[in-house]
């Protein structure tokens, strides 16, 4: 029973927008990290029926200046968010159709599912874009994309839209012309920085974004094959960053993007982060056990890992290789000094599994 002078106090400190520590402690300093965004996954046979019928019924101008779909989380409470920090969309371009130009705040990068005769022009810089290929959107950028083939363009965006609105961060500027000029030559920058630890002798190093305005899937699959012959993570199997060749610094400052290759047979230990990544399986076919939950997945599937929850991938192919892309916020909480990781130290390093991912009874539970 709260005694009248403290039930008086209280009454006074809350006239006043005033909460004592004391009495709020463990909910805004708990032991651990207890984020909202939870462990979800969209298969890949609903977002291409979804996408395929936007693009059939929503044009540019009904939908906005993207036909994108935004992946939102259950656990952000209705926000078109895959995490708290981490907007992900599958995009569509129908054959022959431009995605306006614009430019923004916010920092984007993109994943190339599928499609032929796909562009992206950025700050006057054009490059065509085939499956498997990663491009970046520095902010403030202009932009826009094309499809100049005869079918659909598809692609994952991944973007830091829910962390730039929680900074207040937020700017955004319409083009005037749906298609900006090409200032450089097509496939510029790839063909001046592809090869990546080379670079033109009179030039200084770009310092605050790579030089690279798309980084090619041929080359991607080369280093994963490369990496392989020589070692792997026991978390993430051959794993590799794209990075800004000049610094060795991730392509975004708020968000990085890995491609892995989990190798036939491979099931890697359990560990967890202080970080949130959102994957999309490019190939092949396995599972991610997150917190205990095992998540079947398969080409097209996206899936988001939380903060500080024990996951572990499996391959249990014999002959098939598994590879997946994925955003993480990582570079966020290493700048700010917040980052952390830990392997599970119990039972050889593997989660007991204690069921298989069902979305109803997670919805129901919540």
């Amino acid at each position: 029973m709260i005694e009248p002078e403290f039930e008086r106090l209280y009454e006074d400190m809350g006239r006043n927008h005033i909460q004592p520590l004391w009495r709020a402690e463990s909910s805004v300093m708990p032991s651990e990290p207890a984020p909202k965004t939870i462990p979800w996954i969209w298969k890949w046979s609903q977002l291409s029926s979804l996408a395929r019928r936007s693009g059939e019924l929503v044009t540019l101008s009904r939908g906005g200046d993207r036909r994108a779909l935004g992946l939102a989380n259950p656990g952000l409470g209705g926000f078109p968010y895959a995490t708290a920090t981490l907007w992900a969309a599958v995009q569509w371009l129908n054959g022959g159709e431009v995605a306006p130009a614009h430019r923004h705040s916010a920092q984007a990068v993109r994943f190339m599912i599928d499609g032929e005769g796909a562009y992206s022009t950025v700050q006057g810089d054009k490059v065509y874009l085939e499956r498997g290929d990663f491009a970046i959107n520095p902010p403030w950028h202009w932009h826009d994309h094309g499809s100049e083939g005869d079918g659909p363009a598809i692609w994952m965006d991944g973007l830091d839209v829910p962390l730039n609105n929680y900074l207040d961060a937020v700017f955004f500027e319409q083009g005037t012309k749906d298609v900006q000029e090409v200032t450089r030559v097509v496939d510029g920058s790839v063909l001046k920085y592809g090869l990546g630890q080379l670079r033109p002798a009179w030039e200084a190093p770009c310092q605050e974004y790579s030089p690279l305005c798309t980084y090619k899937w041929t080359a991607t699959e080369q280093a994963l094959n490369n990496l392989a012959k020589v070692s792997a993570s026991p978390f993430d199997d051959v794993a590799i960053e794209f990075t800004n060749p000049h610094t060795g610094r991730p392509v975004m400052n708020t968000m990085t993007a890995w491609v892995q290759m989990l190798r036939p047979g491979i099931h890697t230990k359990a560990h967890r982060q202080v970080n949130s990544a959102v994957y999309h399986v490019f190939e092949g076919r396995g599972a991610t056990i997150i917190a205990g939950v095992r998540f079947d997945w398969e080409q097209g599937d996206i899936f988001v890992i939380p903060s500080w929850a024990y996951h572990e991938h499996v391959n249990a192919s014999k002959s098939e290789r598994a590879i997946l892309f994925s955003i993480q916020d990582t570079p966020v909480l290493v700048a700010l000094g917040k980052y952390r990781e830990e392997a599970l130290a119990t039972n050889g390093g593997h989660q007991e599994t204690k069921e298989v991912f069902d979305a109803e009874r997670t919805l129901a539970h919540r």
